[in-house]
């Protein structure tokens, strides 16, 4: 029972986010500058089951300065339609964080903010409210209540997947050009080898030093990675590969490691300028994969 319970109430929390009910407000208590709790209506942005809620508020706004100051709270999602019998009542108990990466701010941005935020999520005064869950009580259709906890248990974050695009002959710029006049795409991150080389690639083409070691882009939501290939060896078929980024070098290198059986064309991993560990492999049926640490 407890099972069906936490999936129903995952099935409420994500019909309160943007996506599918914009403007569905939820209770959310903060503590505020005298100690009090203090509770306010907002929307959910997107919500990772009842295990971690985000939320758009300005940094300037009460909640910003309440989350800046005191990081525990508590989220509040009701119904007390007992005519219908779908009476509930979702109290989830934790901390938060302000979180002010560009990506993240663009991943959890969605049309309803757009009248607080005039420049959209490059405003500076946006932010993104993480509420990760501590405990939880669960009470939903008048059955039977849940109450559990994370406590104790770390949630394991999944890899991000981006593709990368990789050019000969120093051609990435011109492509990244290509790009922005096609699709609207936008640099986020550059870095060029003159900039970065711990690998060594200029002693053996002292041509590339203006060629584009590594460098982010987004079209619409998706972000991608491209780069010169300095080596110029890079061939037909392995222009396009698959990145996984990790936040920690321990997480690569147990991928790495996982993936070794039956693998080829092995780069162990290593600091690469642009990232504290970075990894490379074919594996066991020909895919070709980079590993690495990104928080660009």
């Amino acid at each position: 029972m407890s099972k069906e319970v936490i999936n129903k109430a995952i099935q409420i929390i994500n019909s309160k986010t943007a996506a599918e009910n914009m403007g569905a407000g939820v209770a959310l208590t903060l503590i505020d500058s005298e100690g009090y709790p203090t509770t306010s209506c907002i929307s959910i942005s997107k919500a990772d089951g009842i295990r971690e809620i985000l939320f758009g508020i300005g940094l300037s706004s009460n909640k910003g300065k309440r989350a800046k100051d005191y990081d525990r709270a508590s989220v509040c999602i009701f119904d007390d339609d007992f005519e219908s019998s779908s009476y509930y009542n979702i109290t989830l108990v934790g901390n938060v964080e302000i979180v002010t990466d560009p990506e993240i701010k663009k991943e959890v941005w969605y049309e309803g903010l757009a009248e607080h935020f005039e420049q959209g999520a490059a405003d500076p005064d946006y932010a993104v409210l993480r509420f990760i869950t501590k405990r939880y009580n669960l009470w939903v259709d008048l059955g039977e209540g849940v109450k559990g906890s994370f406590e104790g248990v770390q949630k394991k974050s999944a890899p991000r997947f981006e593709p990368i695009l990789i050019y000969k002959n120093g051609e990435c710029s011109n492509a990244m050009e290509l790009y922005k006049k096609a699709f609207g795409a936008v640099t986020t991150s550059l870095i060029r080898y003159k900039d970065s080389d711990p690998e060594g690639y200029l002693v053996k083409n002292p041509a590339a030093s203006d060629w584009i070691m590594n460098a982010g882009m987004l079209i619409g939501n998706q972000s991608i990675l491209v780069c010169d290939d300095a080596t110029n060896d890079t061939k037909t078929g392995d222009h396009i590969q698959i990145v996984l980024e990790f936040d920690t070098a321990e997480e690569v290198e147990a991928v790495y490691n996982a993936m070794l059986e039956g693998a080829t064309n092995l780069t162990p991993p290593h600091n690469a300028g642009y990232s504290p560990s970075v990894a490379y492999l074919t594996d066991a049926y020909g895919i070709p994969w980079q590993l690495m640490v990104w928080h660009g």
